[in-house]
């Protein structure tokens, strides 16, 4: 009886540390948090504010932060993302967690750092990504059985000129890699890039949507299909259609 009792008790002891421990740990994420913005918001972002380092700073401190505490997987980081100061965005089965970071130091060409969490067993990883665009969306599919995630970017040169990219990747022995699974006529490749040129933009499209444009993505991931653009850089109504195999996204023409 009094094994069973101090069992019991020793139980319950473990149980309120690690919920204390637990909660220990979301406040020192949401302290974090709010020393970031009372040392770093200001409401005007100018050129002076980014010509100061005070982006890469930024990226730097919350970097080094979620790479040193694997509780911040878990967060959702609201104010940041209220104040525009950090980007996030999530696989659907929620196992991927990106972050995305302005790094910019003035003029119209945009610059970003991202970041992306996972779990392996209790282990939290967290990886640098080094592509450099904006990430906007990620869209998941299984090949082989595994699965595979499509990560949409956009790359900002400057005001008006950039690319749309869409990129293949799985986690494999516990890294995050690209995998090559578009397979054009002559090569396989881990990423399609599309440019564009704001001066062609079709006039019944949102700017934020032109990427869903530029390259589309069917709703279950069977299609993927890239758009046709004249040296030029004027549009045209044809699209380069990628269709999904057991391993892989093969080209099979065009399409409209």
């Amino acid at each position: 009886m009094y094994k069973i009792l101090n069992l019991k008790i020793i139980a319950l002891f473990f149980a309120m540390l690690n919920l204390v421990n637990s909660s220990t740990f979301a406040e020192s994420v949401a302290q974090f948090e709010s020393n970031v913005i009372n040392k770093y918001y200001k409401t005007s972002l100018t050129d002076r504010y980014e010509n100061d380092g005070t982006n890469q700073e930024v990226a730097l401190k919350i970097a080094s932060f979620i790479e040193k505490n694997p509780q911040s997987f878990r967060y959702p980081f609201k104010q940041l993302l209220d104040k525009n100061l950090l980007s996030l965005n999530y696989s659907p089965d929620r196992k991927l967690k990106f972050y995305t970071l302005n790094v910019s130091a003035g003029g119209s060409m945009r610059e970003f750092e991202s970041y992306v969490q996972f779990k392996q067993g209790e282990k939290v990883i967290t990886h640098a990504l080094h592509d450099g665009g904006f990430i906007k969306a990620i869209r998941q599919t299984q090949l082989n059985t595994v699965p595979t995630y499509l990560i949409s970017r956009v790359y900002i040169g400057s005001g008006c000129v950039g690319q749309y990219s869409i990129q293949a990747n799985q986690i494999k022995n516990a890294h995050y890699k690209s995998v090559s699974i578009f397979k054009t006529k002559t090569k396989a490749l881990d990423q399609i890039n599309v440019s564009y040129d704001c001066n062609y933009y079709p006039k019944n499209i949102e700017p934020f949507d032109m990427d869903r444009y530029y390259i589309r993505v069917s709703q279950d991931t069977k299609n993927i299909d890239i758009l046709m653009i004249k040296p030029s850089g004027e549009l045209t109504r044809n699209y380069l259609r990628y269709q999904k195999t057991k391993n892989g996204y093969q080209y099979i023409g065009t399409v409209k």
